[in-house]
């Protein structure tokens, strides 16, 4: 119970951030020898998914773009569909790949330092129904890195969307906006995938489930409020520590 309610924690904490919620995962299981239950993986992307769809619903902006159905449209064939392409054929080696390793630490230092390189970039497009096609395309592609441990899909999206010229706010709006289809795709495969081999326990599932909707809400609205003013700094700062640490762990 102490195990799942600790990973909850850690997902609710890191979900939503450019910090990568795997790895951080699988290092803290990694330090305090915890099991790797795939219903306790389950359960937390769950509330984590409700807590995003209760801040969508409560942020004005997001629901103004949430209505723009022909921006969704784009944003779903030509952000979404190239990860959920990769995704679904990799699904085995993703999901059987998922230790430390130096390529691990590679794109934690790596999108650190680019977290940072970021802020002092110019913000040209102040929308995202600015964005072109081809923005939307080099966005869904960029997105695919996501996949690989210590990357962070929040990362790969902020990176790439302030490099095509979104200011901080709009692309932690896309972020979010692109995680929604991301983690409930990533939740329905899991679990369709496994649904033979888990066994329920249902109140350990329901604490779970409401632990991770408590913490990725707030986490959610601290990051936004944050990093919308402030940058992204110092996510970039504490990537780069994270990256000389996991070295020293594990190498």
């Amino acid at each position: 119970m102490i195990e799942s309610l600790i990973i909850a924690l850690i997902q609710g904490i890191t979900e939503f951030i450019p910090v990568s919620s795997s790895l951080h995962i699988i290092l803290v299981s990694d330090i305090m020898n915890f099991k790797k239950f795939l219903l306790t993986s389950v359960s937390v992307h769950l509330g984590s998914l409700i807590a995003l769809i209760l801040f969508m619903f409560k942020n004005k902006d997001l629901n103004l773009i949430l209505k723009d159905y022909k921006l969704i449209i784009r944003l779903l064939v030509f952000c979404v569909s190239p990860l959920f392409i990769i995704g679904f054929l990799m699904f085995s080696f993703f999901s059987q790949n998922l230790g430390i390793s130096y390529f691990t630490i590679f794109f934690t230092l790596f999108f650190g330092i680019f977290l940072i390189i970021i802020d002092n970039l110019e913000s040209k497009k102040n929308d995202i129904k600015n964005l072109s096609i081809k923005d939307l395309l080099i966005i869904g592609l960029f997105q695919c890195l996501s996949l690989i441990p210590g990357t962070s899909r929040s990362a790969s999206i902020i990176i790439v969307s302030r490099f095509v010229g979104l200011n901080n706010e709009s692309s932690i709006k896309l972020s979010l906006i692109l995680s929604f289809p991301v983690i409930l795709g990533a939740f329905s495969l899991t679990f369709f995938n496994y649904f033979e081999s888990i066994s329920f326990n249902i109140s350990s599932v329901i604490l779970d489930i409401i632990f991770s909707f408590i913490i990725s809400y707030f986490a959610i609205k601290i990051f936004y409020k944050f990093s919308s003013a402030r940058g992204f700094r110092f996510f970039g700062v504490y990537r780069i520590i994270l990256s000389i640490f996991l070295l020293i762990y594990y190498f």
